[in-house]
């Protein structure tokens, strides 16, 4: 581990554990160190820069079912930082009953981070972005470009005085660029990409992607008003998914903030829909085999041919519910480490073919106002492509679509074979999906 000073972690570690075991308590570390880098270009120019590094130890105190807080950026000082976490305790005015893992699960066996972006010079870093733009401006109808290069490291470990002891290094790549065309109004599109390794970013294809999406734009219009066959792209489709992520919280159920309370075991989505979260994918740049109480991370099927079978749980909601924890604690909250919905057979042409007459949406905007994980309502701005007879006719802008979340599964008629990452709310693995009707407004 990382040293302050020269105090190590284990020197730490030691210190907080005698503390604890003199006032008859037990606790918990969790230790983090993040690396972030990220540069942004913007035509051609580098207006952003971000090289930062972050490092924090929390520690927690349990006594009597309550839970006291405390956290510092340094080893220098272990003694004050038991003693706020135990003073802590003072004001905790939950009646929930808090626990501890004690690490005797089985934990998956994930391949750690290679580190390869580490070893990545900053002139290497920006080539990436120097690539995408470009490619970009390989056409003359381009009025603007912006290209951002990223990459990042999170080291893990979590020990407490019931014998838990992990730990864990993820990490990844990332970049993305927008393309704007010439039109009576400009037309943007972007594309993006992840990797484990450097050699999986792909700014040529980032470049090339967003320039010939943003032409493909050029004089969209808007459609009439009605319900109409659509395709969620497989992008779309893992921004609407973020709608689920809330609804699966065991705690958010038991608050009432669900609408999939009291439906375990109900059918909740088309049966061609199969969605499960994974510690790992491929094609993820998320992974963990423990959440951040320790508890081992597991494959675990949500939605199974349209049947709804599990919440996501943490220590706290899972004993509640007299069922095992899911390993999906996520600091104060629930979420999955991999949302990944199982793909069709239907690559994204022949899902063209299969959709006949209807809409491609390509973007939606407004995820954070514009849709409700309580009820399941949602009304986004939204872009994408007319397809006649399954072919694509060209782009559709000023529309709007909006449903209701569950609904909208249930409409699902084909599951599409081009599986994609995400990130967000997690890591997303997502084929697109053609949903046989979704209100559309439009002013055509």
């Amino acid at each position: 581990m990382s040293t302050m000073n020269t105090i190590t972690f284990e020197d730490f570690k030691d210190k907080i554990f005698s503390l604890a075991k003199e006032k008859g308590v037990d606790v918990q570390i969790s230790y983090s160190k993040n690396r972030n880098f990220q540069v942004r270009y913007q035509n051609g120019s580098m207006d952003q820069y971000t090289d930062a590094g972050k490092f924090r130890i929390n520690v927690l105190v349990l006594k009597d079912g309550k839970l006291g807080a405390s956290y510092t950026e340094t080893f220098d000082d272990p003694v004050k930082v038991f003693e706020d976490a135990y003073e802590n305790i003072s004001i905790v005015d939950s009646e929930d009953i808090e626990y501890f893992y004690d690490g005797k699960g089985t934990y998956p066996s994930i391949e750690p981070y290679k580190m390869e972006f580490e070893g990545l010079s900053v002139k290497e870093r920006l080539s990436y972005v120097e690539i995408a733009h470009k490619k970009i401006r390989e056409s003359e109808l381009i009025l603007s470009d912006m290209a951002v290069y990223g990459d990042q490291m999170v080291e893990s470990k979590i020990v407490n005085t019931l014998g838990l002891d992990v730990s864990f290094v993820s990490g990844g790549g990332f970049m993305y660029a927008m393309a704007v065309a010439k039109d009576t109004s400009p037309r943007s599109a972007v594309e993006f990409t992840i990797g484990k390794k450097p050699d999986q970013i792909d700014a040529s294809f980032v470049g090339i992607h967003a320039r010939n999406e943003a032409l493909a734009l050029v004089g969209s219009k808007s459609v009439k008003s009605g319900k109409y066959r659509v395709i969620l792209r497989n992008d779309v489709f893992s921004d609407i998914l973020g709608m689920l992520v809330s609804m699966i919280n065991a705690d958010n159920a038991h608050k009432n903030l669900s609408p999939l309370k009291g439906k375990l075991g109900e059918k909740i989505a088309s049966e061609k829909l199969t969605i499960k979260d994974l510690p790992y994918h491929e094609l993820s740049i998320i992974a963990s085999p423990f959440d951040t109480q320790g508890v081992p991370t597991k494959e675990k099927a949500i939605i199974e041919n349209g049947i709804f079978k599990t919440f996501l749980h943490n220590l706290k909601t899972a004993k509640k519910d007299g069922v095992e924890p899911t390993g999906n604690a996520q600091g104060t909250g629930i979420a999955p480490i991999n949302l990944f919905v199982e793909p069709g057979e239907k690559d994204f042409e022949r899902l063209v073919e299969a959709l006949g007459d209807g809409i491609i949406i390509i973007e939606v905007e407004g995820m954070h106002s514009g849709a409700n994980p309580i009820s399941g309502n949602f009304s986004l701005g939204a872009k994408g492509f007319k397809v006649e007879n399954g072919k694509i006719i060209g782009g559709v802008e000023q529309i709007t679509i909006s449903g209701n979340f569950l609904d909208l599964l249930k409409n699902i008629e084909e599951v599409g074979a081009d599986l994609r990452g995400t990130i967000g709310n997690g890591g997303l693995v997502v084929p697109s999906v053609l949903v046989s009707q979704l209100d559309i407004a439009g002013n055509g």
